[in-house]
Parts: C-alpha cells; structure tokens; sequence
C-alpha cells in the first residue's frame, strides 16, 4: 500500500493514476475525500487529513508528523517531494520550510528518497496563461528576464514512481529539471502564441512584491507564498542543466513548456465549445 499525502493537485493526478494503472494499491491522504474520488475516481482509497496554511504548517510540521507516523507504522521507504534549492538561507519561506522537511527525513529511522523538482509547468501556465486566455492580460514578476527552468508535474511523477521502487536510489536526493531555461517573458510569449492573442503586460516590481509578501503573510499565507514564489522568478538563480538526469535516466523523455500549452490550449477550446453549444441548445 502507497499513501499519497495532497493526491488532488498537479502532481497527484499524474501520480496516482500511473500507480493505480500498474495494480499498485494506493490511499490518498486528503482534506477533501469527495473532491479526490471527484478527480481521481473510486479506485484509490481516500482519507481524511488536518489542514493547515502556509509552508511552515503544510510543508515542514506537515511532513514532520507524516514521517514520525511513517517511522511509528514500520514504513519501508518515504519519498518526500521538496524543491530545486531547497537550503536553509533560501529568500523562499517554501524552499526553508522544504529544507527543514529534509534534515528531520534524513535523520528519521526510515529508508528515504528526496526528490527535488523544479517549479510546475501546468501550474504557472495556468497562473499565467489564465488571464491571457480569459481577459488578454499578463502579469510579470518584476523585469521577467531571469531564466527560470520549470517541470512537467507529469515527468515528476514518474520518477516519483522510480523513487519508490528503485533500490539504487535509497538515501539519496533527487534533482528533476525540465529540459529548457525559460525567463517569464518567454513563457508569457509562448502562451500569446498558443491562444492566438497579444496580451497587455504588467511588471510588478520586486520591492512591492517583498512588501505585499509581508503584509499578506498573517492572513493569506498561502498568498504571501506565491507572492514570495515571485519573487525568486525574478531575483533567485532557477536555472537547470538536465544533461545528467537525461543520461541517468534515458528512459524519461522531459516534456518541453510547448507540449504542456498546447494541451492546456486544446482543453481550454473544449470547455469553450461546450459552452457555446450549451448557449446555443438555450436559445
């Protein structure tokens, strides 16, 4: 049995399935059992778990209590999904909080694999792509020339299922990049070109966001994180090299920025068309 703790994201609904598919019996460790059956179906098992907000609840005392009762339970191996840079000096509350997860892991009882992405593709198009597509407006984290390297939550998953399984990778940590260094102008560029539209630009600048990210952190913590997230984009070294993890592993083809859009793009013109003929049928 795998448990999967947040099954319903971007990372769980490639996760889980693959699992699944494979006849590996898996429980979602969940807030929202209904939304998961919702998106992941009846056949992995869903539970019931505390919420919390902010990196410090969800991603250090979160998995501080997941790898105390994964020691408690005889576990026989964690995989603990943390992020590219994750230090204890990271700008990033995220990246500190992620790190801090790391330290108690490594010195749990438990045979452990860390697996270090880099940001989501499907989650930052969608962040960025949303407003293009909707009302042809973009945001930009500050100037938006820094190169960024992002994942495809559906190459993550499968070294997740590597991690799981593969006996050579015991007590070890994992980088995951994706295969290109995209600053946010280009990634804002490639999405006016996959839905068809130029979009009016918005640069925040970077002492705003540090201010906004502390006003907003006792009371959106979750706001403050991305808000914070942004910050890096723009200030922070987020480049990749995956000339190694291509040669580790030949057998996972990275996903380019371009696929994750025009898939997104063409999920985006169904939902439209259905609306339409739903109006039309109306009338």
């Amino acid at each position: 049995m795998i448990l999967v703790a947040g099954g319903t994201g971007h990372l769980g609904l490639e996760l889980v399935p693959l699992l699944v598919a494979q006849g590996t019996p898996v429980r979602v460790l969940t807030r929202d059992p209904d939304r998961a059956r919702q998106r992941l179906g009846e056949s992995p098992e869903s539970g019931f778990g505390p919420g919390g907000q902010g990196p410090k609840a969800v991603d250090y005392e979160g998995n501080l209590n997941l790898i105390r009762a994964a020691e408690a339970a005889g576990t026989r191996r964690f995989v603990l999904v943390s992020m590219e840079g994750a230090a204890a000096h990271h700008p990033m509350e995220l990246a500190r909080m992620k790190y801090r997860a790391e330290e108690a892991l490594r010195a749990s009882r438990l045979d452990w694999v860390i697996v270090r992405p880099n940001p989501f593709m499907e989650l930052w198009a969608e962040i960025a792509g949303g407003p293009i597509i909707k009302e042809g407006k973009a945001t930009v984290f500050g100037r938006g020339d820094n190169p960024i390297n992002f994942n495809s939550a559906r190459d993550v998953a499968r070294f997740l299922e590597l991690a799981l399984f593969d006996p050579g990778l015991s007590r070890t940590i994992l980088a995951v990049g994706g295969p290109e260094n995209l600053t946010f102008n280009e990634l804002v560029g490639q999405i006016e070109r996959t839905a068809g539209r130029k979009a009016v630009v918005k640069h925040i600048p970077v002492p705003m966001m540090r201010l906004l990210s502390v006003l907003m952190r006792p009371f959106r913590p979750d706001l403050a994180g991305l808000i914070g997230a942004g910050v890096a984009f723009d200030t922070v070294d987020m480049t990749f090299d995956a000339s190694d993890l291509r040669r580790r592993f030949p057998q996972i083809e990275l996903t380019p920025m371009a696929a994750v859009l025009g898939e997104q793009g063409a999920a985006t013109a169904g939902r439209l068309a259905q609306i339409k003929a739903s109006e039309v049928s109306r009338l």
